[in-house]
């Protein structure tokens, strides 16, 4: 078996106070492929996102707040408050003349490691001013499909492009036609995911890239030229649930754009533009909800480039409202009948500027690692994270309520939260664990809404109130001399160092609940730290790709220890480093 000796790293997790060895994430994958090929238990695809017995972590000072070895639910009840995010319905009502209209409503917060403070709010409405934001109006649904239509005639897709035929492209892209049958959009390649260990292309490129017999600059790797660089990355693994391995619908999608040229969208554009980029990753569920995944992954960035060109200056409040318009017009124009739907956690970067759409229970994160520039001890940090979108919120559940819907709660905490809605294929009650999501119209009828909650941050404020952070508590401490019992005079402390720019990296990932149901999200931002800004010379080094591999296996490690084989969600993640040349 290749590789079953190599140990990279290990993640540790909480999980039966076991550490998941990535060096044996190999024998774990094949063991769980023997099993799958073997059972004879119908599958669950139609099935909605199930989660009743996963488990989630946290164990470093940063997630302080979450318990180890609590249920999924119960980290749900007691959330990761020490990473800021998004909450609550910050939308305040304004009234002209003719009506009411909703106005965003800034919230501050901080993270609080640094103190960095950015903003954010809600996207949706409020339950006063909601209109049935849930599900689209008839006349919504024939605007969102002539938005999409335009935006990808304007993008250059063609017919092959933007139909059925291409449902697997994501998984297994082909170089030279990435996103489908024909050339590359106008706003530029998208890295698309393929799978760690079901692509024997991709798994024996991966095996190359961790012996170095091929480089970053090596022509000969399709995987190089597919699924991401060292600055930029995104890989997917297969989930199972039930019967034939070869029956399994991987229903997650991810893509990385870098750089994302929305300015080409409407024209030729000559001008030098600051640099823009859009990563994101999209978890379908519920039967068919990999044709929803699908469709957002190549019409959202269309769509969205469209609306941001459409003007030359954007305020941050016009651009929040462009990524609003985005989702909700995919989810009207969505494959949503009669069944389906997705996440959609993405990240947009313009210039300096972050800008971080979330609807559902996949997650975004801002992250910062810094290098000690006399040590050269490295450390990482998050910044910011996403929500998970849960029908317990207490705004969520008032809004699903309050649309006539029910949360299921599950007693004792053991299980996740859901909106209970009728599913349309079998008319029977079904339970979504999320209150946001593209798609999932019959759940849209009890208040699930497509809405994202919005954060704005910013590179360079970031990296200057790090590096501020840094070098005061450095001479703080300083301040605390030492005495020369020779001499009796004070010796004052000199070894502070003193950050600079290039100390403080940033970074971001996006990933579904397949792989953060088992992995902390501070194991996940080190991991992806140390294939983004490995030294090259050194020789444990690893490349970015590699990287998110071993994240993929030790999530599906998690899997395998519990369920025992019998289920394992799908897993994607996408990461890309915001200071780098696209």
């Amino acid at each position: 078996m290749h590789r079953a000796s190599v140990l990279r790293s290990s993640l540790t997790l909480s999980h039966l106070n076991k550490k998941y060895l990535l060096g044996n994430r190999l024998a774990h994958l094949e063991m769980t492929r023997h099993l799958h090929s073997t059972t004879s238990s119908s599958s669950n695809n139609g099935n909605t996102k199930r989660g009743s017995t996963k488990k989630r972590y946290a164990t470093t000072a940063l997630i302080a707040s979450a318990t180890a070895s609590v249920s999924y639910a119960g980290y749900f009840f007691f959330s990761s408050a020490a990473i800021p995010a998004v909450s609550g319905e910050s939308v305040t009502e304004e009234t002209d003349a003719k009506r009411k209209t909703a106005v965003f409503k800034e919230q501050l917060s901080s993270d609080p490691t640094f103190g960095y403070e950015y903003v954010g709010f809600d996207s949706y409405p409020g339950i006063e001013l909601d209109d049935g934001t849930g599900v689209a109006t008839a006349e919504l649904k024939a605007a969102s499909v002539k938005n999409v239509a335009s935006a990808l005639d304007a993008a250059g897709f063609d017919e092959n492009m933007r139909g059925d035929k291409s449902e697997s492209t994501t998984l297994n892209p082909n170089h030279a036609l990435r996103l489908g049958l024909g050339a590359c959009p106008t706003y530029g390649c998208p890295f698309l995911p393929s799978d760690v260990h079901y692509n024997d292309q991709t798994k024996l490129a991966l095996e190359e890239l961790r012996k170095k017999t091929i480089t970053a600059d090596d022509n000969k790797s399709s995987l190089l030229k597919t699924s991401g660089t060292e600055k930029a990355a995104t890989l997917t693994l297969i989930g199972y649930k039930g019967g034939r391995m070869e029956d399994q619908i991987n229903q997650d999608r991810a893509f990385v754009l870098s750089p994302f040229m929305y300015r080409n969208i409407m024209k030729e554009d000559s001008k030098v533009r600051p640099v823009a980029r859009l990563l994101g990753v999209f978890d379908g569920h519920a039967r068919l909800g990999e044709k929803v995944s699908e469709y957002v992954v190549k019409t959202l960035p269309a769509l969205l480039g469209s609306k941001l060109v459409a003007k030359e200056e954007l305020s941050n409040q016009e651009i929040g409202k462009i990524l609003q318009d985005t989702f909700v017009e995919i989810d009207a124009s969505s494959p949503a009948d009669p069944s389906g739907g997705c996440t959609a956690s993405i990240v947009l970067q313009i210039d300096s500027n972050i800008y971080i759409a979330n609807a559902g229970d996949s997650r975004s994160f801002v992250a910062v690692h810094i290098i000690d520039p006399i040590s050269k001890a490295e450390t990482t940090h998050l910044i910011y994270g996403t929500r998970e979108d849960k029908p317990h919120l207490s705004f969520e559940r008032l809004r699903v309520e309050a649309m006539g819907g029910n949360v299921y709660i599950p007693p004792g905490g053991k299980g996740t939260t859901r909106v209970l809605y009728q599913d349309p294929t079998t008319g029977s009650t079904s339970g979504l664990a999320m209150s946001r999501s593209l798609g999932d119209w019959d759940a849209g009828d009890v208040g699930v809404v497509p809405d994202p909650t919005i954060a704005i941050l910013n590179i360079k404020d970031i990296k200057s109130k790090v590096i501020e952070k840094l070098n005061t508590s450095c001479q703080d401490k300083a301040k605390e001399v030492e005495i020369d019992p020779a001499t009796g005079e004070s010796i004052p402390s000199s070894d502070c160092a003193t950050y600079g720019e290039n100390d403080v990296k940033v970074f971001t990932f996006s990933a579904t609940d397949g792989l953060l149901d088992y992995i902390p999200e501070n194991s996940i931002a080190e991991h992806v730290a140390k294939g983004l800004y490995n030294n090259k010379e050194a020789e444990q080094n690893i490349h970015l790709l590699t990287a998110c591999e071993d994240l993929i296996y030790a999530a599906a490690q998690g899997w395998q220890e519990d369920k025992g084989g019998r289920y394992r969600d799908d897993i994607a993640i996408s990461v890309a480093d915001l200071e780098s040349d696209p």
